[in-house]
This record gives C-alpha cells, sequence and structure tokens, in this order.
C-alpha cells in the first residue's frame, strides 16, 4: 500500500511540475520561468498609447505595428495582466488595415499594421501591463511591452 500511494503522490507532483512549466496556461506570474523573450525590432503599440489613462473599459483590441512585418504563421500575441489580478491571452496577431481608434501613436512609413483582440472586456478602473508572449513555444511572457489604465 505504501508504494501505491507513493506511487501516486509522484506522479501527481510530476504532473503539476509539467503543468507548471507551461506559461500559457495563465497560470505562472510574468517574471518567472523560461522567458518568451523581447518584441522583435521595429515592433510598436500604436493604441493604447503605452501609459494611455482613461482608456475606454470596453476596449475590444489592441493595434500594432512592425516594421519588418512579423514573419507568417507566428503565434505571437499579449498576455494582459489586469491590476484585479485577473490575466487573458488576447487572440494572435491579424493584419489590419482600417481605421485605429484616437489617440494613437503614428506607424512608421511602410510598417505592417496588425490588431489583437481580448476574449473578455477589461473593465472599468483597471490597470493593464501587454506582456509579450509567443504563443506557440509554451515560454512564459516576462516582458512587459506597453501598459495602460481604463475610465470608469
Amino acid at each position: 500500500m505504501k508504494t501505491s500511494i507513493g506511487f501516486i503522490s509522484s506522479a501527481i507532483l510530476a504532473a503539476a511540475l509539467v503543468a507548471g512549466c507551461n506559461g500559457n496556461s495563465g497560470t505562472t506570474p510574468p517574471g518567472t520561468g523560461s522567458n518568451c523573450g523581447n518584441p522583435p525590432p521595429g515592433f510598436e503599440v500604436l493604441y493604447p498609447r503605452n501609459n494611455a489613462k482613461r482608456v475606454s473599459p470596453n476596449i475590444g483590441g489592441v493595434y500594432v505595428a512592425a516594421k519588418p512585418a512579423l514573419p507568417g504563421g507566428n503565434s505571437y500575441n499579449f498576455l494582459a495582466v489586469q491590476s484585479s489580478g485577473g490575466q487573458q491571452f488576447t487572440s494572435p496577431f491579424a493584419t489590419y488595415n482600417g481605421s485605429i481608434p484616437t489617440p494613437h501613436n503614428t506607424p512608421a512609413p511602410g510598417a505592417t499594421v496588425y490588431v489583437t483582440s481580448f476574449q473578455y472586456p477589461i473593465g472599468p478602473l483597471q490597470s493593464v501591463q501587454l506582456v509579450w508572449n509567443d504563443g506557440g513555444t509554451g515560454c512564459n511572457p516576462n516582458v512587459i511591452v506597453s501598459q495602460f489604465s481604463t475610465s470608469q
């Protein structure tokens, strides 16, 4: 019986350790685990601007630009970390050709514009950090790319 309980305990511990290594699950706090690295050179957040205040709590997405363009087939996105403790991954970046909400930063000439969406509304009175994630690798998001606050 001791062997069975010991084996089961070991199996549970091993499963917990494997699950803890997958930073994309949202359970590993930013700043720990293997790093997803930085966004590529020439990457910038357009909307909401870095340190923006009073952004609509119903913000649907984030607009970014990259020059050169991001490689096709990538799984880049953000982990949005809210002051309430909530976390959510955005959708992967998708190329975008429409208008960008104002006020926004102007993309560099020749840059490709992308949009990424939140699955759930952020909500009022939240400070939000956008943390770089390479969703296809299982890495842990560590690099804060931008932050903003929502209004009431």
